[in-house]
């Protein structure tokens, strides 16, 4: 579950760091490591998921160098 604080925004893949995580770089120029979420982690959308796929991405304001992608509200 996000945290009530979490934010979305919309970001672009730049690397595959393994199965389930990703470097995502959001429209300011800053990058973090996007993790998905356990629950989203067979769906076929996250199989798909490259460098250059448009991501939405939610972070908590007090820690910015990481986030979830939310795949359900992919842009």
């Amino acid at each position: 579950m996000l945290p009530a604080d979490a934010c979305v925004a919309p970001g672009v893949i730049v690397a595959a760091l393994g199965p389930d995580a990703w470097r995502v770089e959001l429209p300011n120029g800053h990058q973090l490591v996007a993790r998905v979420r356990r629950r989203d982690c067979e769906r076929p959308e996250v199989r798909r998921l490259a460098p250059g796929s448009a991501v939405s991405v939610a972070v908590v304001p007090g820690d910015m160098s990481q986030g979830w992608v939310m795949i359900d509200q992919q842009t």
